[in-house]
């Protein structure tokens, strides 16, 4: 008996060591859990990320801070590419390893701190700046601050950011993110469904002029350095006549907007970002042919898709489609001038040959917009009225894919129970059969 007690005691002590995983460490993740240990759930999978930019104009750049703070080694390495002229001084906590233009972090097990410096002059190769810091204001987009990373994280680990900024003496700092209500100076950064919340979208900081409204539930403000020539109140003036008429047609219209706009020498044009948009000061609110870039950038907000491949050219018509017809229908333009408008358009594309490019401009949008209007037009004729392109461009939005003619083709003829003959290949030749 004694004999086979001592074999038991032996057998299990072997069955124990051959299955060290009830504490054994990882080489990549560090001390794995005991077994009987219950998983972690809800805020043990929860890391914190404050992003602090510190503007600093008589140096010419933006101090910035990324501070991890998490309970368990939930973020274990961030990396991204970045342009050398515009990032450096890099230092912080853990390891840090730049390599040309890429650099990988990792941070200690309960967090640290990554600093940077971040030049944010940039000129576009057509000319004027989409980012610059002069003495007294800046103009960015919260992209610039970091710029796109691919991070390795614990399953099921998510992160709650946060972001402030500062500056010299009377500077006033303005984006899209709401204000944290249990910390001042601090914004709340949140994309639902992403694992690293970075802050994106167009900002404005220094002595900025600033006006707010509330149209049709969404909170907006328009901001802009003083003395450039904002024109705070035309626009939300603007905002005020169409934006309802816009949220008729995309209703998951953020509920925040911040329009920024300044003079120059930024960019003598329009652009979007997430809850945001930027135009020059000079641009007219409508344009000779009835067209708006403020509208143009408005719908991309409103979309929130991206094309694929070679495929802006939809994207694009949309947006410029819909400057028309949201004037139209808001009461903004008369009937005669959308049809002077689109007639325009249709002469100005009818030389195209081809709708494919990396991104869509000039005729090419112009060629796609006459598309869009006869696909709309066939689409009411099929259904008697109860499908629209409203319908295809509302669906697309909600999709969340990327945009491609193939995807269009199936939500119209998806709509209107059969093929299209406004967007068949015969009608839109020169355009790959991509298929997502």
């Amino acid at each position: 008996m004694l004999l086979k007690n001592v074999l038991t005691t032996l057998l299990v002590s072997f069955l124990w060591l051959a299955h060290p995983a009830a504490g054994a460490a990882d080489p990549d993740t560090g001390p794995g859990p005991v077994a009987s240990a219950p998983a972690p759930t809800g805020s043990d999978l929860v890391y914190g990320l404050d992003y602090q930019a510190s503007f600093l104009p008589e140096q010419g750049v933006v101090g910035m801070t990324l501070t991890v703070k998490q309970p368990s080694h939930l973020l274990r390495r961030v990396r991204f590419k970045f342009d050398p002229a515009r990032y450096r001084d890099f230092a912080g906590d853990g390891e840090i390893l730049v390599d040309g233009n890429e650099l990988s972090w990792r941070p200690p097990v309960h967090g640290g701190v990554l600093s940077y410096s971040v030049v944010l002059n940039h000129r576009r190769k057509s000319g004027g700046f989409d980012s610059l810091m002069e003495d007294d204001w800046a103009v960015f987009r919260g992209d610039d601050l970091l710029p796109p990373a691919m991070i390795t994280a614990r399953k099921g680990a998510s992160s709650r950011a946060r972001l402030q900024l500062s500056g010299p003496e009377n500077w006033s700092f303005i984006s899209a993110y709401p204000d944290d209500k249990h910390d001042p100076g601090w914004s709340v950064v949140s994309w639902p469904g992403r694992k690293f919340d970075r802050p994106v979208g167009w900002m404005a900081a220094g002595w900025l002029g600033v006006r707010r409204g509330q149209i049709a539930g969404v909170k907006v403000a328009v901001a802009g350095p003083i003395k450039q020539g904002v024109r705070h109140l035309d626009i939300l003036a603007f905002l005020r006549w169409n934006l309802p008429v816009l949220m008729g047609i995309f209703p998951g219209f953020p509920k925040r907007l911040l329009v920024v706009s300044a003079g120059d020498p930024m960019w003598r044009g329009g652009l979007s970002g997430p809850r945001s948009l930027y135009i020059h000061a000079d641009r007219p609110l409508i344009s000779g042919n009835g067209t708006s870039t403020l509208l143009h950038e408005l719908v991309h907000v409103a979309q929130g898709y991206r094309a694929a491949k070679n495929e802006d050219w939809i994207v694009e018509a949309i947006a410029e489609y819909y400057t028309l017809e949201i004037l139209q229908r808001s009461g903004t333009i008369s009937d005669s001038h959308t049809e002077q408008g689109f007639e325009k358009l249709e002469q100005w594309g009818g030389q195209v040959d081809s709708l494919e490019a990396k991104s869509s401009a000039g005729p090419r949008t112009a060629k796609g917009v006459t598309i869009m209007r006869d696909l709309d037009t066939e689409l009411r004729l099929r259904t008697r009225d109860k499908r629209s392109l409203d319908d295809v461009a509302r669906q697309l939005s909600e999709d969340g894919k990327p945009v491609t003619l193939v995807r269009l083709r199936e939500v119209a003829s998806e709509l209107a129970g059969a093929p299209l003959d406004a967007i068949s290949p015969e009608k839109i030749q020169g355009t790959s059969e991509s298929v997502q």
